[in-house]
């Protein structure tokens, strides 16, 4: 029996091959350019899904309340042709979408009416048929890409043009859905570039099947050469081995080539590992190793005049921030453009390191004078007013500068980086973005500052800090509700350290948090104290830090406080400043566990810090204390303030408390705009738990009259 490769008539492999594989990779084609059609329709769906929304927020927050009153005309189409038919509303609207792609925005009832369109033709038509408003008005945003011939924008008609609407659920403060807002964005330039490229991607998979269809058919060739070769692969080996020994002989012939190259990439790679080992890897800068060595090769000429060459201490202002909520990713690209910006705007004879982190030295040599440093850091400073543009983000950013002078400030590297580090950082202490030079009290204000770092955590070691109180009075009855407690340290050769000298050490260090829990468990006891001895004031206020509120067992914690002075959760108030709610992580959930608990919770110093009211309403705290700035400009002009967050707070249904209060012409203009509770020097500074307790024990239910 002959099988098929011995028959007269053998099976024709290619043929059958060529057929099935260019189907198959027809097939494929098609539906791999049919697939990135849908996909980049559904991506630029999804993407004006995302940019309708966005548009939308703006609308609620710019013009909504424009156009709510236009919700109950809704069953009244004639009237609501008349009234929303105002050139106003559109000629707003326009403005609103100005520099937008958006050429058309209309409002539905959610009735199915129309209340808006910025074609008056389409305002009172029923849409109730429209299946985009049907998603919409059920709470799911709906888009859908069209191709229209004519359409009315906002000052003109438009001709073929590929249009998305989208239409998005509105809503009330209260989240209920208001109404459905259309938006017609133009998106022909998108769908045609990505008809164009689809087209581009589709010839590329084409030639790739083609590729692959010619590679095939070659090896399906091959296999059928393959019992032709077998013949011929001895004589092919004998030839083979005859060229690798001639390889071979070459190889040794061009060994000393060979070295020779080998010698030189040697080079190379020394020459690069010292450019890493003396350059930043990250923004290719000198790093701390080469700028020692060129300072110091420049500190070595004899008689350096004074103010010849000056050290710049640069660091970026809460540079921390943007790694922390941008990620490192995005930081290190950040450093990248701000040593380029930094590199492009000094001289070609400076130098500019990087020491590491966010900080850049620059060393100004054969400088004129004095001045000269100040100008240079003035100009590097301006460098920063205009943003950094990161992956299509604007990131603003701001530095502190220190200066130092060689022979002047220190003869040595050392001493001129440390003396250039003190004056950036009191260029930060003086409020960032500026310039700062060195001088000896400097030195001796952060020698200071170390000293009483150490002193304060001796302090905290042998219980020196102390709790002072100041009360808190009923503004209508004058009766006594409450008292603040305040952090005192009495200092065994300084006598009393004022708290604005040692709180900010203390949240420098980290001793915050213990300071914090002494003046709570101080505070605690004495009121405790105070009940057993018959002293029964109402309840006891504390000031809570950012770190104390980062801590997640914090709740956990006052609730032993609580319990080990057997007092209720009501006789504790914790105030917290608007800044530490929006610095600490997860604030807000702790600050609901200590509600829960059933502690009062305040703002402190309300008004000064970022006072959002969007979030203050998210926040269960019960008191608003008014800053003390406020009430100092009471008859001086500022009572439009003061009655502004009296009224805020009213319709919220906070408490107010008033910081600050000196003067009785204050007391009577906080009583009559309806502030609850009055503290300040015209009843009392903080006192000791003795004379706190002396002066008020009588007060204590009887009206106090300052």
């Amino acid at each position: 029996m002959r099988n098929l490769f011995t028959s007269g008539r053998p099976f024709r492999l290619v043929p059958y091959f060529f057929l099935l594989s260019l189907l198959l990779m027809a097939g494929a084609t098609v539906l791999m350019a049919g697939y990135l059609r849908h996909y980049s329709s559904e991506q630029l769906l999804k993407l004006e899904k995302s940019r309708a929304a966005s548009l939308m927020q703006i609308f609620e927050n710019s013009l909504w309340a424009d156009f709510r009153p236009l919700l109950p005309l809704a069953k009244d189409p004639a009237k609501l042709k008349q009234v929303a038919g105002q050139p106003r509303l559109r000629e707003a609207v326009i403005r609103l979408m100005s520099g937008t792609d958006v050429i058309r925005v209309k409002m539905y009832a959610l009735n199915g009416v129309t209340l808006f369109s910025t074609d008056p033709k389409q305002i009172g038509e029923d849409e109730n048929d429209d299946e985009g408003y049907r998603h919409a008005s059920a709470g799911t945003p709906a888009s859908e890409l069209v191709h229209s011939h004519s359409i009315d924008a906002f000052e003109r008609t438009l001709t073929d043009r590929d249009i998305i609407s989208t239409y998005v659920p509105m809503h009330d403060p209260a989240g209920k859905i208001e109404g459905v807002l259309e938006i017609y964005l133009d998106a022909t330039s998108f769908v045609v570039d990505s008809d164009r490229q689809l087209r581009w991607v589709t010839l590329a998979i084409c030639a790739l099947m083609a590729v692959l269809f010619l590679a095939q058919m070659l090896v399906v060739r091959l296999a059928g050469r393959i019992i032709d070769r077998q013949a011929a692969a001895l004589s092919e080996t004998n030839r083979e081995l005859d060229n690798r020994v001639a390889a071979r002989t070459s190889e040794l012939a061009n060994a000393n080539v060979r070295l020779k190259g080998e010698i030189q990439e040697r080079r190379r790679a020394e020459e690069r590992l010292d450019h890493l080992a003396h350059h930043d890897p990250l923004t290719g800068l000198p790093n701390r190793l080469l700028f020692q060595k060129r300072l110091s090769r420049a500190l070595s000429v004899p008689d350096l005049p004074a103010y010849k060459l000056a050290m710049l201490f640069i660091d970026l202002d809460r540079f921390k921030d943007v790694n922390d909520t941008l990620g490192h990713f995005i930081g290190d690209q950040l450093l990248n453009a701000v040593a380029a910006r930094l590199a492009d705007g000094m001289r070609a004879e400076d130098m500019l390191a990087r020491l590491g982190g966010d900080e850049f030295i620059c060393v100004l040599e054969n400088i004129a004078n004095r001045d000269v440093a100040a100008d240079v850091a003035g100009k590097l400073l301006a460098l920063f007013q205009q943003p950094f543009c990161i992956n299509g983000n604007d990131l603003y950013l701001s530095a502190s500068i220190g200066i130092s002078f060689a022979s002047h400030d220190g003869a040595d590297v050392d001493t001129l980086l440390r003396h250039a580090d003190i004056a950036m950082y009191a260029a930060k202490s003086a409020g960032r973005n500026r310039c700062q030079h060195y001088t000896p009290q400097m030195s001796a204000e952060a020698e200071q500052r170390v000293v009483l770092e150490r002193q304060l955590r001796q302090a905290l070691e042998n219980d020196e800090i102390t709790a002072h109180y100041q009360p808190q009075v009923n503004a209508a009855t004058g009766r006594l509700v409450g008292a603040e407690a305040l952090a005192r340290w009495r200092h065994p050769t300084l006598g009393m350290v004022p708290p604005s000298r040692f709180i900010p050490i203390a949240e420098e260090c980290g001793l915050i948090v213990p300071l914090g829990d002494q003046i709570l468990e101080k505070s605690l006891r004495q009121l405790e104290s105070w009940r057993r001895d018959g002293f029964e004031l109402p309840s006891i206020s504390v000031n809570l830090s950012t770190r104390q509120l980062e801590r997640q067992d914090f709740p956990q914690h006052v609730a032993r406080l609580l319990q080990r002075y057997q007092l209720q959760p009501s006789d504790l108030e914790l105030e917290i400043t608007e800044s530490v709610i929006m610095e600490a992580d997860n604030a807000v959930n702790i600050l609901a566990e200590l509600r829960a608990l059933g502690i009062r919770l305040s703002i402190d110093d309300f008004g000064t810090g970022y006072s959002s009211l969007s979030y203050l309403r998210q926040l269960p705290v019960q008191v608003l204390k008014i800053d003390r700035s406020f009430i100092l400009g009471i008859g001086k002009g500022g009572e439009a303030i003061v009655h502004a967050i009296l009224a805020l707070s009213s319709n919220l249904g906070l408490e107010t408390v008033a910081e600050g209060v000196e003067e009785p012409y204050q007391l009577e203009f906080l009583r009559a705009a309806g502030c609850h509770v009055i503290q300040g020097f015209l009843y009392s500074r903080p006192l000791q738990e003795e004379a706190f307790a002396s002066d008020w024990r009588e007060r204590l239910h009887t009206p106090a009259h300052p």
